[in-house]
């Protein structure tokens, strides 16, 4: 005996809600939950049952009741393939506007060119030399969506370093930077200016962080050296331009593609910060 529209309903409802609670027990089992966010195994079973089993559902027995008013002798095949199609179908619906935004973001990537690099020494309050004051602009003509991260995806993030061929290359920290504040919710159409400050990895916490290490506590005005060959390398090497990166991955501009316009001892960012009561600490 063949089984009625409504009893294959009923079965397929069934495999819905079963098939929604095993995804939400593999994941909550063998799914990595890393971040801000996780969730036990009654907060996914509830979300998954929302997002995935009860859409189905209602999209399932609304496909019955239009297939049961056609009375054709085809129903119950029409009614089975929709059925199994259906939670495919569903997914792929659900991919649909992640892929549109994508691809739109991807082209206005492509897009996005540098227009201008400037650098400039990096002073103090009390004039005192530590680093490097960049600032680049960026051309969006499209803009650039965020993808709903904060700093938007693909933003034009700066590094700035110095290679050696005996030592550690140069890394620079940031100490201060404008992107955050102009990419709020994407880039706009047109050109953005970014401003970053360098400071050498070597300078003690209160310089590189000052809002976080203050300086009264005397741990936080210790250089910072890997090691004393390190030390020795940096200090004594010649004035050097530096190199500038823009990516991620160097996707706005490559490592190696463009230095700075000015050349910059490191020594002179030790005088610098030595002037703002930086110590060597044993």
């Amino acid at each position: 005996m063949k089984p009625t529209l409504a009893r294959m309903a009923v079965i397929l409802t069934a495999l819905y809600w079963v098939g929604g609670l095993a995804v939400a027990v593999g994941g909550a089992a063998f799914g990595p939950q890393t971040g801000f966010v996780a969730f036990d195994l009654f907060e996914l079973a509830g979300i998954v049952l929302i997002a995935y089993s009860v859409p189905l559902t209602a999209l399932l027995w609304i496909g019955w009741a239009i297939i049961r008013l056609s009375h054709g002798a085809w129903s119950r095949t029409a009614f089975a393939v929709y059925g199994i199609a259906l939670p495919l179908l569903y997914l792929g619906a659900l991919q649909v506007p992640g892929q549109i935004e994508r691809g739109w973001h991807a082209h206005q990537l492509a897009l996005a060119r540098i227009e201008t690099i400037t650098d400039e020494p990096l002073f103090t309050e009390q004039g005192h030399l530590i680093g490097v004051h960049l600032t680049y602009r960026v051309s969006f003509p499209w803009g650039l969506s965020s993808l709903n991260q904060e700093p938007p995806a693909d933003a034009p993030a700066v590094d700035l370093n110095l290679p050696f061929a005996h030592s550690p290359l140069v890394d620079f920290a940031t100490r201060g930077s404008t992107l955050a504040q102009v990419s709020l919710s994407g880039f706009r159409r047109g050109s953005t200016e970014i401003a970053v400050d360098f400071v050498p990895p070597f300078l003690p916490l209160s310089l590189q962080m000052p809002k976080a290490f203050p300086a009264s506590d005397l741990r936080n005005r210790c250089f910072r050296w890997k090691n004393a060959e390190t030390r020795q390398e940096w200090l004594e090497a010649g004035a050097e331009r530096l190199s500038i990166e823009i990516g991620p991955y160097g996707r706005y501009l490559p490592p190696g593609s463009r230095s700075t316009e000015h050349a910059y001892r490191l020594s002179d960012f030790y005088l610098g910060a030595e002037a703002e009561s930086a110590v060597e600490c044993p």
